[in-house]
């Protein structure tokens, strides 16, 4: 199967009308920047509003040219203070749905700081909801490396409608969604903590967090900010375990009422901070000593459940419900990773859970199933009672995902990876599942994530991985296994892969790579492979490698600002005169009117020299974002290249390897036609003999025949002949007997008839005879044929003979009756 594909902006039928708009959108906006018309936005927002009522997501993945030129597009609109500016958020609504877009929106595109000029007390409180909607999915995982222009406008007006009283449900609504997108900006960014400590008074703004999280507002994401203040502040390493029980008891408070609520944001920060505590080196203590896990998860299971059979029957809003039972199921697959004894009683219950999902989210579904049957690796068996319910639903989740397999894909080789590892349920995977559905699995990941970035390139190294992992376990028990193996190593793809795996920053990636190799079933032409490929790509610079040049200056880079001559002067002259009283020791004389005047210059220069730096600081920012956007788009027009060269090779080397059987099919034609060429010759040389003894009985029969026709033909003309002497004399018999009957013509009208049809055949009789004696020439099948002519000829005769016997009974009943009539005429 092949993986990689050639894509064109024009490529097929289908492909066109799926991306008409987005083009069609790209040049109405080169078309707005080149002449800012009304009719230019009008049709934006048309494209815009079709667009964002699209039901097909996946013309928002990144990867494509299309797509890059679209986002691009829309974030130079979205710049311009006349562009449809909430045509575009509705776009991004839509867009944000889809997880890889939604990344790309968030790191590749740069939106928020678009989104945060947008966000002001001016607009009504519906739009502040909708772009804090759009904020807070795209602020998500979002990073921030320096003091960006517009975190401290964002700051403030964030912290102004978190700390406003919220009686109102709007605004209650617009304070939550305003504490969301607060944490998310906050998370991982030390710039953002700092502007926000810069804006507000972080010790009442503290304490008015811990009045929310007491009084059930804001759950997770009022400890996952504090969580960011304290590290900030104090560091992660000085929370104290009271803080981490008090953090996992709201969490769990927050999932299971989120459940209840359908609330899918608060689920995926739930999520998100489980995960945090759970992977940080110096929380993870603590949390295992959390004892309210076991009581707290078999509540929040009964409402999964619920959840499950809601998110099956809903047809109001599918997709809010499938994002609540997706964040459900990572936040329980975080819970199963802790590898807590106390959380086993659950596995029963999480399985039924996972076949029960199954049909609706498959890849957390799988992700969860291969988490929990990965626990008892290092046991080698299964308990009794997960082998009871997995064999029923086991058969079901072996099946190859047929509906989108790129997307899920991962998630099912892990679970293949994971029933690999117990020696009871290797045996039905070897059963179940076939080497080709294995690797037409695989492929279909990466031709899936080879469109979608960054987040594809992760997903699809995990994904070979854990299927060169699973191979590597069956081919000691299958040679089919081995086969799969081989060319699973010799695809281009997935030793690309590797070697990206092998040469990047993340050291569990690569250790996971080195066990591979290592492995004493791993053939050794393809290490070779894999270590020359990857030197080749320790030189490649990834661009989010790349840092931003940041530029020292010194403490009086102020001066360097241009004054007023007047200035300049008076500044001078404060200067010597602070001097001399400095040496003279009558500082204290100075007036404190200059020293201010003097703080006030340098004050006005600072602010001056801010203000610049901030227009230049965005300027950068918004060139930085358009440079990354070009970026984006040259990585697709490269990623597509690619795709496109290694066609062309694999075509080469095919129409190769077809040449060169061809040459050897020439070559054996060749021999072949040699020795039939000899064949021929010894079988011409004997037809020759055989020829010329048929020529010499050819001949001896030809004599025979040429004298049996003349003998014939003498016998022909004997009785010619003595028919034309009988013919004569019945013509004169005729001519008499006309002569007598010419009194009764009228009666003899009809005889004289018969005679001229006579005379006609009589004719055709002489003309036959001629033809007669020009085929005596010829052949025995002409003498046969002449023969026939002269027994009909003889039988036309003995019937000529038979009508003259005929006429002449008749001429003597005419003479009868004419006698009759004479004597009995009158006298």
């Amino acid at each position: 199967m092949e993986v990689d594909g050639v894509e064109s902006w024009g490529s097929n039928a289908p492909e066109v009308t799926k991306f008409a708009n987005l083009k069609a959108f790209v040049t109405t906006a080169r078309e707005f920047e080149s002449t800012h018309s009304e009719s230019a936005i009008n049709l934006m927002t048309r494209y815009l509003g079709l667009i964002a009522s699209s039901c097909d997501l996946s013309i928002f993945s990144p990867g494509r040219s299309e797509v890059c030129a679209f986002f691009s597009s829309l974030w130079r609109v979205m710049c311009d203070c006349r562009g449809p500016h909430w045509a575009g958020v509705a776009v991004l609504a839509r867009a944000a749905i889809e997880p890889n877009a939604r990344y790309a929106l968030t790191h590749t595109y740069k939106f928020m700081p678009i989104l945060a000029r947008l966000l002001s007390s001016a607009i009504s409180n519906e739009k502040k909801i909708k772009l804090l909607s759009v904020m807070q999915d795209i602020s998500y995982g979002i990073k921030i490396s320096w003091q960006e222009s517009y975190l401290s406008e964002l700051m403030k007006q964030l912290t102004d409608w978190i700390v406003q009283p919220m009686s109102e449900p709007q605004h209650r609504t617009i304070g939550h969604k305003s504490l969301t997108v607060l944490v998310n900006v906050c998370y991982r960014n030390l710039p953002a903590i700092y502007a926000l400590m810069r804006t507000v008074d972080t010790k009442e703004f503290v304490v008015h967090l811990i009045n929310l999280k007491d009084g059930g507002f804001g759950g997770v994401e009022v400890c996952r900010l504090l969580v960011c203040l304290s590290g900030a502040t104090r560091g992660s390493a000085t929370t104290r375990q009271t803080d981490v029980h008090s953090y996992l008891c709201c969490t769990m408070r927050t999932f299971r009422k989120a459940i209840v609520e359908r609330d899918a944001t608060q689920l995926l920060h739930a999520y998100t901070f489980i995960n945090d505590l759970c992977t940080d080196n110096n929380l993870q203590n603590y949390v295992l000593t959390y004892p309210n896990f076991t009581s707290s998860l078999g509540e929040a299971l009964k409402d999964t459940d619920d959840l499950c059979i809601s998110a099956a029957d809903d047809r109001g809003e599918p997709e809010q419900t499938i994002s609540c039972l997706q964040s459900t199921l990572k936040f329980l697959t975080v819970l199963v990773n802790l590898d807590s004894y106390s959380l086993r009683c659950h596995h029963y219950q999480l399985i039924c859970l996972c076949m029960k999902a199954s049909r609706i989210c498959l890849p957390e579904s799988l992700e969860l199933f291969a988490a929990i049957v990965s626990q008892y690796r290092d046991e080698g068996r299964l308990p009794q009672e997960l082998i009871s319910v997995i064999s029923d639903g086991l058969p079901g989740l072996l099946v190859p995902p047929a509906l989108e397999p790129g997307r899920t894909g991962l998630q099912w080789l892990q679970v293949l990876g994971a029933l690999c590892e117990s020696s009871e349920t290797q045996e039905c995977v070897m059963q179940e599942v076939s080497p080709d559905s294995f690797e037409d699995t695989l492929y279909s990941v990466l031709q899936y994530t080879s469109q979608n970035g960054p987040v594809g390139t992760e997903v699809a190294q995990q994904a070979v991985i854990v299927s060169c992992r699973t191979a590597l376990t069956l081919t000691p028990l299958s040679k089919e296994w081995e086969a799969a193996l081989n060319r699973l190593l010799a695809h281009h793809q997935v030793r690309k892969s590797l070697c990206a795996g092998l040469t990047s920053n993340n050291g569990a990636r690569r250790k996971q790579v080195l066990v591979l190799v290592k492995h004493h079933y791993f053939p050794s032409d393809q290490i070779n492979q894999v270590f020359g490929e990857s030197l080749h790509n320790v030189s490649d610079i990834s661009a989010e490698d790349i840092s931003p040049r940041t530029e020292i200056e010194s403490e009086m880079s102020w001066a360097a600002q241009r004054l007023t001559p007047a200035q300049e002067h008076a500044i001078d002259a404060l200067i010597t005169k602070m001097n001399d009283a400095l040496h003279n020791n009558k500082i204290s004389d100075i007036a404190t009117s200059s020293v201010m005047e003097l703080y006030g210059y340098k004050m006005t220069c600072l602010e001056q020299r801010l203000h610049s730096h901030s227009v230049a600081l965005q300027g950068a920012t918004d060139h930085m974002a358009s440079l990354q956007h070009a970026l984006a788009l040259l990585q697709a027009t490269n990623s597509t290249q690619q795709d496109v060269l290694y066609t062309t090779q694999m075509q080469n080397e095919k129409h190769k390897k077809t040449i060169d059987e061809l040459h050897k099919q020439l070559e054996d034609a060749e021999i072949t036609f040699k020795s039939f060429r000899a064949k021929l010759t010894a079988e011409r040389h004997d037809r020759e003999t055989e020829k010329e003894c048929l020529k010499k009985e050819l001949k001896t029969e030809i004599n025979n025949m040429e004298n049996e026709m003349k003998r014939r033909e003498k016998e022909a003309e004997e009785r010619l002949k003595q028919a034309e002497i009988e013919y004569k004399a019945l013509q004169k018999k005729l001519e008499q007997q006309t002569n007598k009957n010419n009194d009764l013509a009228g009666v003899l009208i009809k005889f004289e008839e018969r005679v001229k049809q006579r005379d006609k055949k009589l004719q055709d009789a002489a003309a036959s005879e001629s033809a007669l004696r020009k085929e005596l020439e010829q052949k025995d099948s002409m003498i046969k044929q002449l023969e026939k002519t002269v027994v009909e000829r003889e039988n036309r005769l003995y019937q000529m003979t038979t009508q003259l016997e005929e006429m002449k009974r008749v001429q003597e009943m005419v003479a009868k009756l004419m006698t009759k009539s004479v004597s009995t005429a009158p006298s």
